[in-house]
């Protein structure tokens, strides 16, 4: 059985904050807006994150997030050379706010709906629908009941993360993308985190494991959510990790959650997190912060955004603020597209009209010349000059602990 008779102006793919943003500045643009999500919530599982304040967010959040969702530190980060044999603070001139994911994901989705937003969950995107010139007009999902429906609209945003169905559709290279990792979420009920507000980064060199003689550059990190709670987790670091002389051999998840497990038990500085802890949640996942896409219109129709295109700040790991910032950015450039075309909904023409090769052009180069791709484009080649010093110049522990007081001057003078 096959639906064809539905038609809205925007169609994200994906509920997580990027297509939530996306959706509240598409209504509030007075259009008609779909969300696919093919869990059964909105959002990924729980787990914490965190904010620097600035105006996108409090006028999208409202001050009630920050002052009852969020844990308050000074936005300072403790880097740890490998097997912690040294270390030095990075401070900061605006604080940080860390959070449960559920809280912001719950804020975004009620704003959301307020505006008539509409959420089809458990809607797994198949395939774009193309019209004879090659342009998305639609997408192929199978609903709840398992069956096979067609969705049309004027604008498609992939925000479904790096592993995004229409990003792979369109040969997206996340293999090269992509870190694989380790999410944690914990609570240790003897352990005052207040007394360690910073974040803490554990860098691990190429082929320093004992026990994993092949496991490749990696960095395990800790923040604390408030009270007893914090995150943890371990990170691949690839950006040169296709490039190096020596074969990087990536691990499947079940190697990484052995090597994991290992960090938790005796990891010098890391291990201590763990002692006397319950874990909450903890899983493997992936982040697509090694490398950026090429173009963000990956075909006339579907605008990639957030984690889709490896939009993350690199050195925050995090496509949090970077991914909102830009589905913002998108929907309303492309809502004032459409509101200068003929005003008849669905017809090829406004499709063909909103996306002619000189638009895509239009649309590519104006987001380029917004302060949030400046400062995404600026930090993926800085942190490409440390990781290739770090991880490939110097790659192992020891050459990486003589050479620290040199990193460290390094890092305080970005």
């Amino acid at each position: 059985m096959m639906n064809t008779d539905e038609f809205f102006d925007f169609i994200i793919v994906g509920a997580g904050p990027a297509g939530l943003t996306s959706s509240i500045s598409a209504a509030k643009n007075g259009f008609r807006v779909l969300i696919l999500e093919k869990g059964i919530t909105t959002g990924p599982k729980i787990r914490g994150e965190s904010f620097r304040s600035n105006p996108f967010l409090t006028d999208l959040l409202g001050d009630k997030f920050f002052t009852e969702y969020c844990f308050k530190t000074t936005g300072a980060a403790i880097y740890h050379s490998p097997n912690d044999l040294q270390q030095f603070k990075l401070s900061s001139n605006t604080p940080l706010f860390f959070f449960e994911w559920r809280h912001l994901i719950d804020t975004l989705e009620a704003k959301a709906k307020s505006l008539g937003v509409t959420i089809k969950f458990q809607s797994e995107v198949m395939e774009p629908i193309e019209n004879d010139l090659g342009i998305c007009s639609g997408v192929r999902y199978k609903d709840i009941a398992g069956n096979i429906q067609e969705v049309n609209g004027h604008v498609f945003f992939a925000c479904d993360g790096h592993q995004s169905i229409l990003g792979k559709h369109y040969n997206i290279p996340y293999d090269l993308m992509n870190c694989p990792m380790v999410k944690c979420l914990a609570h240790n009920d003897f352990f005052d985190i207040n007394a360690i507000p910073d974040l803490q980064f554990y860098l691990i060199g190429n082929g320093d494991l004992e026990f994993a003689p092949d496991f490749p550059q990696s960095v395990a990190y800790m923040f604390p959510i408030g009270g007893k709670r914090m995150e943890l987790g371990l990170m691949l670091r690839m950006t040169h990790a296709h490039k190096m002389k020596k074969k990087v051999i990536i691990p499947d998840d079940k190697k990484l959650m052995q090597v994991w497990n290992r960090l938790k038990e005796d990891y010098p500085g890391f291990s201590q997190f763990f002692k006397n802890t319950a874990i909450e949640v903890e899983e493997t996942t992936g982040l697509s912060n090694a490398k950026l896409v090429d173009r963000f219109i990956v075909n006339p129709g579907i605008v990639l955004i957030g984690d889709s295109a490896g939009f993350i700040d690199p050195f925050g790991s995090s496509g949090l603020l970077s991914g909102m910032i830009m589905g913002d950015f998108w929907a309303n450039l492309l809502s004032d597209s459409i509101k200068t075309l003929p005003s008849r909904p669905n017809s090829d023409k406004v499709i063909e009209q909103i996306w002619n090769k000189k638009n895509c052009t239009t649309y590519e180069n104006s987001f380029k010349k917004t302060d949030i791709y400046k400062k995404i484009r600026f930090s993926y080649r800085l942190i490409s000059k440390f990781e290739w010093y770090i991880f490939k110049h110097l790659r192992t522990s020891s050459r990486i602990n003589n050479r620290w007081r040199f990193i460290r001057w390094a890092m305080q003078k970005v």
